[in-house]
């Protein structure tokens, strides 16, 4: 389904990146509902990836490939979208809103070097959202906010400006202000704070840049003055605020190259105002994702130990170093087998080349302790359903494995004469069972064999029989996520049902008690 729109040569028309320092991973996160999967496929549009842009209603978006995303019309797995935009590859890693699907989430931003919060400019955000800028702070993630949906009637930037001050600190700061149109509602253009021109969307992208009117020039100034302070407080020139509280101006390549480098430490947030309808906005979050969020090589690499778990030096992200890379996705396509969505972190992985597989194991989610030599069949550019071999991957990029039968997300993939282990990803508990049954006696086989692959592509499930009940139990995160994996299973041929959990009595002392008793013996008779 996610081929219907792009038959512009697809992922064809990206070349192979041949070094870390072309290459940018971002994901975007938000919650459910905020504009995500209509950003992505706005931003494949404008870059020219795709012939057009989809639908998430219609279920033609690249990114929400899935039966379940398009029958429930919102994301429940991660998907990679690589375009390119001025010569360097731009990795977008959609990732699902909902909470049931943290584990989704949670390896997008495994696999990402900087995270794009998209938030609406009608609904706010919701504490899931705050929650997960503060984890993201803990690991020094560099962020930006993209404001969407600013065509609804609802649409409010200020507010949600606001509100992301309110919530992720007064380091977010809008880079761009939206300029209404002649009728006074719609958003026509953006007012640019740091250059102070105009990029005029009334022809469509890209953009016009020109002069601002005169009317735009109290709003630049008011939001400009707290904007340039900002980035003034991250540069690195310590006379630069002194010339600027004197009055100095201060050259705009100064403050664009401050800006950027403040972004990519991690120490300012900048505030992007976006509509995925009407283009306005696209061509500058484009630029900004390029130019200010850092390259891999600018980012540590997860820590690695060798499989006895003897510590190692860290790495480098060197393309010519150790092969290291990490297993983010794991599905099953019903030609090519089990495809694995796979993070280079350092070497290089290359077609038909043996590597060695190791996870960790949790033998209480049903997933063993795994370690085995395996030889990569081919290496694809994913974007969505969609998947073109290429010749290589390097360290920092992203790409999808064929032929590593025995890989689970979450896996280690590295050299077999230097095998490593990454660290683990933190997953929370599933919390919801489900017992299943296999519909007919002779199915039992099936079902067994469609659960391992399960198990395999999500962490966050936990199977396990019930040794009172002798039930199968299926924990999930909760009923949507419950759903999406029933209607896998059933997808990959295996024949089910379920049936109410049932829960072993059991009873025990609650507090001491003392008790008396009386033993009356029998003197005689035929019952002695």
């Amino acid at each position: 389904m996610a081929q219907k729109n792009q038959e512009k040569g697809s992922t064809g028309g990206l070349p192979a990146a041949t070094t870390p320092d072309r290459v940018r991973n971002v994901v975007l996160v938000g919650h459910s509902g905020a504009g995500k999967t209509t950003l992505v496929e706005a931003l494949l549009a404008a870059s020219g990836t795709i012939d057009r842009a989809g639908s998430v209603t219609a279920g033609t978006t690249v990114a929400d490939h899935d039966p379940a995303a398009v029958r429930q019309q919102r994301s429940v797995a991660l998907s990679c979208a690589p375009l390119e935009h001025a010569g360097v590859r731009v990795n977008l890693l959609d990732t699902p809103g909902y909470g049931d699907f943290v584990g989704e989430l949670r390896a997008g931003l495994r696999a990402a070097d900087a995270a794009l919060f998209v938030v609406s400019a009608v609904d706010g955000m919701d504490a899931a959202t705050a929650a997960l800028w503060e984890e993201c702070a803990a690991v020094d993630l560099p962020r930006a906010v993209a404001v969407a949906r600013l065509d609804h009637p609802r649409a409010d930037f200020d507010e949600a400006v606001a509100l992301c001050q309110r919530v992720f600190g007064d380091d977010v700061l809008p880079l761009h202000l939206p300029m209404l149109g002649d009728d006074g509602e719609s958003v026509a253009g953006l007012l640019a704070l740091v250059t102070r021109r105009v990029h005029d969307y009334s022809a469509g992208l890209p953009a016009t840049v020109r002069e601002p009117d005169p009317q735009h020039l109290p709003a630049i100034a008011e939001s400009r003055g707290e904007l340039i302070e900002g980035i003034i407080a991250e540069s690195e020139d310590e006379t630069l605020m002194d010339r600027y509280l004197d009055g100095a101006e201060i050259d705009t390549d100064v403050l664009v190259g401050d800006l950027e480098k403040a972004v990519a430490r991690g120490h300012l947030y900048p505030v992007l105002p976006v509509c995925a309808t009407t283009g306005v906005g696209l061509d500058v979050l484009l630029d900004t994702l390029v130019s200010a969020f850092p390259p891999p090589l600018e980012r540590p690499v997860p820590a690695v130990t060798g499989l006895d778990g003897s510590p190692r030096s860290p790495l480098a992200g060197d393309p010519d170093g150790p092969l290291v890379a990490e297993v983010v996705r794991t599905t099953v396509d019903r030609h090519l087998g089990r495809v694995c969505l796979v993070r280079v972190f350092s070497g290089t992985l290359r077609p038909g080349q043996p590597v060695h597989v190791a996870g960790h194991g949790r033998a209480d989610r049903g997933r063993p302790d795994h370690d085995t030599d395996e030889r990569i069949g081919a290496l694809h550019r994913p974007l969505g359903a969609a998947l073109r071999e290429v010749a290589g991957c390097v360290a920092g990029d992203i790409c999808a494995i064929t032929g590593v039968g025995g890989a689970h997300t979450g896996d280690t993939v590295s050299a077999t004469d230097e095998p490593l282990l990454l660290a683990p990803w933190e997953m929370p508990e599933p919390l919801l069972p489900v017992a299943v049954v296999p519909r007919h006696p002779d199915d039992g086989d099936a079902l067994t064999r469609s659960l391992d692959r399960l198990i395999a592509g999500d962490p966050t499930v936990r199977l396990e029989r019930d040794p009172q009940t002798h039930q199968l139990v299926l924990w999930c995160m909760g009923e949507a996520h419950a759903d999406v994996l029933l209607d896998r299973l059933r997808a990959d041929g295996a024949e089910l049902d379920t049936e109410p959990v049932r829960v072993p009595l059991r009873e025990t002392f609650t507090q001491a008690a003392a008790g008396h008793g009386r033993h009356v013996q029998q003197p005689g008779g035929h019952d002695q």
